[in-house]
Parts: structure tokens; sequence; C-alpha cells
């Protein structure tokens, strides 16, 4: 190991080892054992079940704090949801039943009617004429029956319990003090049935409320070169509506106080010449209130804001702006980039399956195809978010989200010209013990300059995080 990645290391764990909030021992899952359970690339290896869920890395004690019964979440969830995806599927092209299918059943089945444009052009052998140079690619895979899915039951309880409270003006913008726990329109209908829609992932976004995740990631160009090799730590905290760990409701008077939303963390370990550079982030509640931002340079030890307009800028080596972070980091605000909504498509689509494992790959060796992928029948919402201002990067977005997890499972963006730019396509992986989904394996692509980044996105609950974790002097600890 070189005095450079042994460097790396130590300032890890040193990061990780920061005394716990709370009383909680600080215990922390390092990169060395993750990447150990499964590789970010050619490992078929079932990562979940592997590590038994994160138990591996968690004490029984906290194990104990963070985890749900699977049987009552489920019967809490279908409450809140009012549905089973299962009950809406397999309509369109009943013929495509659960089994395996190859690139020679493209033609049999009517795949095209099921599938996502985007999937559907995915299913193809790589270097096919006339198709992006990307990775992902797939050529088999298994159709399996439709889960029925949930999120942890305290989740399910506050969303039940404070359905109809969450309120939007005439534009469709939240009312932010409205706002208590839980998803806020787990039913979305009506005028703004849309802005419901992009709102429910707003607010409850990060899951779990307190974590640390790794971010795994390499950039491949159109030539099939590995270009980019990146590794990040990357720590939340949920401020406002906890039902998950304590504390619960606000995080502290602070936030409070202030109305702060979430608080974002990111610390770069590689590439190299972008080693411990660190992003931070402050959002806050009320729409017209603008995130804090900010921006530490190791190289200069300097720190820089960035503006709405920075936020629009490639984050380096990824196929992304820092408004697509996790799937969608914007602030969505009526005077400053708004957006018009609305609901475009609804119906099911035959979608990358939710793992309960995370046995699937992408092989470098073979084109780098998508392996090990199950899809199955989802009922889904499109939604259509249309920027007003013509001086952002995007001139609309396009997301599928899911009628029963409420999440998104691919975003599509394109350019001021009118051209398909960028894509967000997710598998999220099903933190069973916990009741929470990982975007597991996130593939983003630009369709311009026919780039990719593959993802490798462990996350688990990391009750230990407090303020001095998440301050601006723990920004500078890279000396």
């Amino acid at each position: 190991m070189s005095k450079r990645t042994c460097a790396g290391w130590l300032f890890l764990f040193a990061l990780l080892a920061a005394p716990a909030a709370w009383g909680i021992q600080n215990y922390h899952a390092p990169i060395k054992d993750i990447v150990a359970v499964k590789g970010i690339l050619d490992d078929p290896a079932p990562f979940y079940t592997d590590s038994k869920y994160y138990k591996i890395f968690i004490p029984d004690d906290v194990w104990k704090k963070i985890t749900f019964d699977p049987a009552a979440s489920r019967a809490a969830w279908e409450k809140a949801v009012g549905l089973r995806a299962k009950d809406l599927v397999g309509k369109i092209a009943p013929e495509i039943k659960p089994g395996k299918y190859t690139l020679a059943d493209k033609e049999k089945y009517p795949f095209k009617e099921l599938m996502t444009p985007y999937h559907y052009k995915r299913f193809n052998q790589p270097g096919t004429e006339g198709l992006p140079h990307h990775i992902g690619y797939f050529t088999e895979f298994e159709v399996i029956p439709t889960q029925q899915l949930w999120h942890a039951k305290p989740v399910a309880d506050a969303t039940l319990k404070n359905m109809g409270k969450t309120q939007l003006d005439e534009q469709g913008y939240i009312k932010y003090k409205t706002f208590v726990a839980g998803y806020p329109f787990p039913r979305p209908s009506g005028e703004h049935k849309a802005w419901q829609i992009v709102y429910n992932w707003v607010k409850r976004r990060p899951e779990p409320e307190n974590a640390a995740n790794y971010d795994l990631t390499i950039g491949v160009n159109s030539r099939g070169g590995i270009d980019h090799r990146g590794t990040a730590h990357y720590f939340w905290l949920t401020m406002e509506g906890r039902v998950m760990y304590p504390p619960y409701g606000w995080f502290d008077k602070r936030a409070e106080k202030q109305g702060e939303s979430l608080v974002v963390m990111y610390t770069i370990f590689s590439p190299r010449d972008l080693y411990g550079n660190v992003y931070h982030s402050v959002d806050y509640a009320d729409p017209k209130k603008d995130m804090n931002f900010l921006a530490y340079v190791n190289f200069l030890r300097r720190i820089r804001k960035l503006s709405s307009t920075d936020r629009q800028d490639q984050a380096v080596g990824q196929d992304i702006c820092f408004d697509d972070a996790s799937m969608f980091a914007q602030k969505i605000r009526p005077d400053r980039y708004p957006y018009e909504m609305k609901v475009i498509g609804e119906r099911e689509f035959l979608v990358p399956a939710y793992t309960f494992d995370g046995t699937d790959y992408l092989d470098s060796k073979d084109g780098w195809k998508w392996k090990g992928l199950k899809f199955e029948r989802r009922p889904m919402w499109v939604v259509e978010m249309k920027e007003l201002d013509p001086n952002y990067i995007y001139s609309k977005r396009v997301f599928y989200f899911d009628m029963e997890t409420l999440l998104p499972h691919l975003q599509e963006m394109y350019d001021q010209k009118g051209r398909f730019y960028r894509m967000n396509d997710i598998e999220w992986g099903m933190v069973k013990p916990m009741g929470y989904f990982n975007s597991f394996h996130v593939n983003n692509c630009d369709f311009i300059d026919e780039h990719c980044t593959w993802t490798f996105a462990p996350s688990y609950p990391a009750l230990w995080l407090g303020r001095k974790d998440m301050s601006l002097r723990s920004m500078m600890r890279q000396k």
C-alpha cells in the first residue's frame, strides 16, 4: 500500500473516530471491509445477505435501535399509501410473465410496450449501431413477480398520522410550516398532484435519518476506458420531521429556530488531486430560503460558497451537476429557477427490481454489460418538470416515480436545446430489517459526450452523528 493510500485510510479512520452523539459508540464500516464483501466491478456477491444487512459492522445494542419488524412495517405502509403494487400491474403485455429472458426474446414479446423507452434501448448488445457508447447495456435478465414493499413502521405511522396536514400554495409550492413528519402526500391527487409526488421525495429523500454512505465511483468514456476512480464519504443528518431515530421531531433547538431541513457533509478521498476536498450544505424548510452550500478546497485551504448557478456545474469526473446529487437536490423555490410540473403518465412499467441481496454487477470484461439483473412490474407516475427560466442548465426533467414506495427510479434531463442530455438510473436496494431503501447501484450517462458514471453507494444508519461531525470546522480536518 502506498504512503498516499495509507494517509487516506488514516484520515478516514480519524474522521470516523470522533466522539459519539447521545452516548452511541462510534461504529463504522471501513471501505476496505465494504469492498471485501462486494467490489464495485465484476463481482456477483450478494452484498446485503453477505453483510447480514450491515449487521457485521453494527453493534448489537445499536442494531436493536435501528431495526423494525418487516411484517408490521409492511402492514402499516399499506395502510398509509392505500394500495399494493402487485394489485395494479399485469394488464400491459400480460404474456410477459416471471421467468428468464434473453435478447433473442426481444422480438417475441412486447417489451417495447412494457419497458420505459430508456430501458428498452438498453436491452441491446453494447456497440449496437445507432446507440450511444455507454455502459450498462444488458442482454439477459429475469422477470420476478411484483413485490410488496414498505418503509419502516415509524415512517409509515407518521405518514398515516399526518396525512392531509401538509399544504401547498396556489402555485404548488409547499407551505413549509404545515409539514410535520412522514411522507407528506402518500396518496397524491388533485390539481397539484405532480408537485405532491415530487415533494414526497424532497421531504423524505435522506433515509435513514442519520447516515454514513460511501460513493465508490468509476467513470467510463465512449471508448470503454476508465478515466475516473472516485471514493467519497457522505454523511447526512435529517433535521426536521425525524421519526426513525432520536432525537425525534427537530434535531435540536437550533434546527427548529433556523428551520433547517438537511445537513450534508461530502468528503473526497480519491482521485488524488481532489483528496481532502469537502462539500458541506445546509438546506432549509422554507422554499424561499436558499441552501447554504460550501466547498472546502484542500489545496488552497479555503472555503468557497457555491451559488445556485455554481450548483449547475458538472461534478468532477461524473455525469451529473451538483443539483442532480441523490437524484434531485435542487432547491424548489418560486423566485429562482421556478418549475411547472405535471403528470404525463400513470401506468405500469417493467423496471430494474428492488434488490434484497445485491447480486447484480457491471462486467468490465464483457462490454460493460449490467449482469444479474432482475426486473419487475411497478405502477408508476411519470412527472415532467418544465424549467421556466431559460438560463438554467436543463429545459426539463422527466421522472419515473413508484406509486407504492414513492421513490424515483429514473430521471431524464434535457438541455435548453431540447436534446436528451443526461440520465440518472437507480437500482434500489431494500435494507429489509431497517425498513429503508439504499440507492445501491446508480448509472449516470451523458448523451452528448457519451460518458458514463457507475456508482456503488452503500449507506447505513450512523446514530453517532452530531453537530460536531457536520460543522464547518470539521471540513478542515484534512491538513
